[in-house]
C-alpha cells in the first residue's frame, strides 16, 4: 500500500522527468549545434525511460500518474520562447537547460526531505533522477564559454 509520503515522492519524480523531457522537446527546435542536439536527445530518451519506469510503478499500485497541468505546459513553452527570443545561442540554451536541471534537483530534494517516511524504493527513484540531472549539468557545462 502506497502512503502519502510515497505518493508525494513518486509524483514529484514523475513530474520532474516529464518536465525535463518536455523542456527538451520545446528547446530542441532552437538548437543549431549538432553536439548539443545529440546530448539533449540522449537526455530526452533517458527522461522517457525514467517516466516509463515510474508509470509501471503507478500501474502496479493501480494508480494513474499525475496529469499535466495545462498552465505548467503553457508556462514552460512561453518561458522558453521568451528566453530565446533575443538569444538562441548554444551557450544560452545550455545555460537554460542547466538552470532547469538545477531547479528539478532542488524541487525533488525538497519533496524527498519533507517525506522522510517514504519507502526506500521511491527515494531511490528520486535519487536516480537527481543523479541523472547532475550528470546533465556536467555535460552542459561544456557548452558554456
Amino acid at each position: 500500500m502506497m502512503t502519502e509520503a510515497d505518493k508525494a515522492v513518486l509524483d514529484e519524480s514523475y513530474k520532474n522527468a516529464r518536465m525535463g523531457r518536455e523542456a527538451i522537446n520545446v528547446m530542441i527546435g532552437k538548437v543549431d549545434d549538432d553536439d548539443l542536439a545529440l546530448d539533449l536527445n540522449r537526455q530526452a530518451c533517458k527522461f522517457v525511460q525514467l517516466e516509463e519506469k515510474m508509470e509501471k510503478r503507478y500501474q502496479k499500485e493501480h494508480m494513474t500518474p499525475p496529469e499535466d497541468k495545462f498552465m505548467d505546459k503553457t508556462m514552460l513553452w512561453g518561458g522558453i520562447q521568451m528566453n530565446t527570443l533575443l538569444n538562441a545561442s548554444t551557450e544560452h540554451l545550455a545555460d537554460m537547460m542547466i538552470q532547469g536541471n538545477t531547479k528539478g534537483i532542488t524541487e525533488l530534494m525538497k519533496v524527498v526531505k519533507r517525506n522522510k517516511s517514504a519507502q526506500k524504493e521511491y527515494c531511490e527513484m528520486a535519487e536516480e533522477i537527481m543523479d541523472f540531472e547532475e550528470k546533465n549539468i556536467e555535460k552542459l557545462k561544456a557548452y558554456l564559454r
